[in-house]
Formats: structure tokens, C-alpha cells, sequence
């Protein structure tokens, strides 16, 4: 009994847990069909608008070689591409992502009866200043952990932002649309991951490591990863950002931080691409780095927190 007032009251002392109210088994079932359908549709439209607007586009407007585009754009290799022509994965990725995620938080919005940005922050406002904070702090520590990756594994540096050929002005380009698209995936993640289904484990259990548990491994498991690696590095990952957007009491560091690790993976590492994974040798030294990223990320968050700089009590932040 001791143990559960203490995760009661570990769970209670969140603010952003305290929006989710209590548990309601037929509102649950009801997302989990109305939402989920109504996300899978949005992102198709989205994805498949998107293509058919680059297919378009690249036809030159000549109507029969729009088949041909197409084609083209679904068939494309994963390397020795020009640098801009990733900006269609980049594109679908971000629209498609965005349009779903807000999809499922207008259908959440109607069933739970609570405005979409409740699903976002405990504040009366969604904060941007927080999201630069997330961004800002993450980015740096996402370039030492790839150091101290490659420390472990050399490998010749193949940064998708010097792909050779490409001109000041292709580049300029590829970062800023690799940051406006990644923005809106990052945030699409959030918002349902560390948003929604954060929320919605708290109404189910109060163990504050069930909870974080849950979120690291659906968070993980959707990424359809086959690398038993990756799905290790994602749940860490996804746990710790649970924890970090608990003390923050939203998803706006979060996103920040999000944002910061696939925008240096699009500029540094790899560009986004649909060619699917593949499975890979088990190698936790990944996992092990990405938790020491995380738990200094969780480390600066404690210690701007215990300053006031972000303030504890989100109606102030």
C-alpha cells in the first residue's frame, strides 16, 4: 500500500499528468479507432498529395511525364542522388507526420472533451521560448554523442550537407527545408508520444517507471525498426524525453530536442530516405551513448529547473 501512495503522489506532483483525468475504457477504445483511423487517412492524403505535387513538378507540367515522375520519385537509390532531391522525403515526412498527428489530437480534442493544446503543455500557452531551449541544449550534445560513436566504430564521414557537387545555395536550401520538415515531425512525434499517450498511461497506472517504460517502447516499436539495436537506442530515447517533458510539463523541450537530433542526423549523418532498414548485429555501445546523452539532458533540465530559469510551475514558464 505504501508503495502505491508513493507512486500516487510521485505521478500527482506533475502537472501535465494532472490534464489526463481519470481513466475511461470506452473513450480509449474510441480513439484507438477513430483516432487512429483518422490519422492513417490524413497522413495518406498528405503523403500522396505531396508526391503527386513533386511528381507534377518535376514533369515540368507535361502531363505525360507526370507516370514517369512518379515513378522516379518511388524508385529513388538511397545514395548518389543530388543533395535538394531529398527534400521530397523530407517534404512527405513532414507533412505527412503533422497532418496525422493533428488528425488524432482533433479527434482526441472531441472525445476527451479538452482543447488540443492540453494534449501539448500544462501552460496556458504553448511555449516556444522552451522549444529554442530543447533545440538549443540538444544539438550540441547530439554532435558529442556522434563523436563518441564514431570513437567506437570509425567510419569515413559522409555528411549528407558537403555531398560533393552540391553549390552554397543547394545547401542553404537542403538545411533549411531539413529543419522547417524535421520541425514538423519532431513535433508530430511529441505530441502524441510525450503528449497524448504520456497522458493517457498516467490515467492507467501511477507507477511513474511503468509509465516512462511504456512510452520508451511504443515510441520505439512504431518506428517498424528491424535493428534490435535501434529499437534498444529509441526506447531509451523515448523513455528519458518522457521524463524530461514530466519535469517541463509538456512537449515543447522535448520537441526542441527532438528536432536537434534529426536535423543532425539529415546534415551530418544520413539524409531521410524511404529505403527500408535493415537488420542489423546487436551492438548496445549505441544505446549506452544515447543514454548518457539523455540522462545530460535530463541533468541540464534538473539544474535550470532548481534555478528558476525554467520555472517548475508551467502557468509561470
Amino acid at each position: 500500500m505504501d508503495a502505491v501512495i508513493r507512486d500516487t503522489e510521485q505521478t500527482d506532483a506533475f502537472p501535465f499528468l494532472r490534464l489526463a483525468g481519470a481513466r475511461d475504457p470506452g473513450r480509449l477504445v474510441l480513439f484507438l479507432v477513430l483516432g487512429v483511423l483518422a490519422a492513417g487517412v490524413a497522413g495518406l492524403l498528405a503523403g500522396l498529395a505531396i508526391t503527386l505535387g513533386f511528381a507534377v513538378a518535376r514533369a515540368g507540367g507535361n502531363p505525360r511525364a507526370v507516370a514517369d515522375a512518379l515513378d522516379s520519385l518511388t524508385r529513388n537509390a538511397a545514395s548518389g542522388r543530388p543533395l535538394l532531391s531529398y527534400s521530397y522525403e523530407l517534404t512527405v515526412a513532414g507533412v505527412a507526420s503533422i497532418a496525422a498527428a493533428w488528425a488524432a489530437l482533433a479527434v482526441a480534442s472531441g472525445i476527451f472533451g479538452r482543447p488540443i493544446r492540453s494534449f501539448l503543455t500544462a501552460a496556458p500557452r504553448f511555449r516556444w521560448r522552451v522549444v529554442g531551449a530543447g533545440f538549443a541544449v540538444g544539438f550540441p550534445l547530439v554532435a558529442v554523442a556522434f563523436l563518441a560513436e564514431r570513437a567506437f566504430a570509425p567510419s569515413p564521414l559522409a555528411a549528407p550537407i558537403l555531398t560533393p557537387g552540391a553549390g552554397v545555395g543547394a545547401r542553404a536550401a537542403y538545411a533549411l527545408i531539413a529543419a522547417a520538415c524535421l520541425y514538423l515531425a519532431a513535433f508530430a512525434e511529441e505530441a502524441l508520444f510525450r503528449g497524448w499517450l504520456l497522458q493517457q498511461t498516467a490515467a492507467w497506472t501511477r507507477n511513474l517507471i511503468v509509465i516512462l517504460a511504456v512510452n520508451g517502447a511504443l515510441f520505439s516499436l512504431a518506428h517498424f525498426d528491424p535493428n534490435p539495436a535501434n529499437l534498444l537506442l529509441r526506447a531509451v530515447m523515448g523513455a528519458g524525453w518522457a521524463w524530461i517533458a514530466l519535469r517541463t510539463a509538456g512537449v515543447e523541450f522535448t520537441t526542441g530536442a527532438h528536432l536537434a537530433n534529426n536535423l543532425f542526423i539529415a546534415l551530418f549523418v544520413m539524409p531521410v530516405s524511404f529505403t527500408p532498414a535493415k537488420p542489423g548485429p546487436f551492438d548496445i555501445r549505441p544505446a549506452l551513448v544515447e543514454l548518457a546523452t539523455v540522462l545530460i539532458l535530463a541533468g541540464v533540465v534538473e539544474l535550470r529547473l532548481r534555478r528558476g530559469a525554467t520555472k517548475a510551475d508551467p502557468a509561470r514558464a
